[in-house]
């Protein structure tokens, strides 16, 4: 029981809640199949396959957050394709949320937590 307490005491002292949701966006076989298909020559480094965070609105829902993602999954759609090619005519036509489902998986976070002290700093 005290331990609860005491993870309870830190979180509240010195993790702050970001009041931001979080969407974690790992590329699928289909967005390597496009990149090897501009350049066969590009390495699939881990990074690349572990993938990118995004935060969303602060909702305490996963429906708020599908709900969000249904409206908006274009501009991170188009974001992972613009980290590798700025030219959008090599970007597939017609980005569909079906698609968006075959390119990358994903996983949403109702909680973001800060576990440092400074300020954030956005670039």
């Amino acid at each position: 029981m005290s331990i609860q307490i005491t993870i309870i005491t830190m979180l509240d002292d010195d993790f702050k809640n970001l009041k931001r949701s979080a969407i974690v966006m790992v590329p699928k076989q289909p967005f390597f199949d496009w990149l090897l298909a501009h350049d066969p020559d590009t390495v699939i480094e881990d990074e690349i396959r572990t993938g990118n965070i995004y935060l969303l609105p602060d909702y305490e829902t996963r429906q708020q957050m599908e709900t969000w993602l249904r409206k908006n999954f274009s501009e991170l759609f188009e974001e992972e394709l613009f980290g590798w090619y700025i030219d959008e005519a090599m970007w597939p036509k017609h980005r569909t949320f079906k698609m968006f489902g075959e390119w990358f998986s994903y996983s949403l976070y109702p909680m973001v937590f800060d576990t440092q002290k400074g300020m954030i700093e956005k670039l």
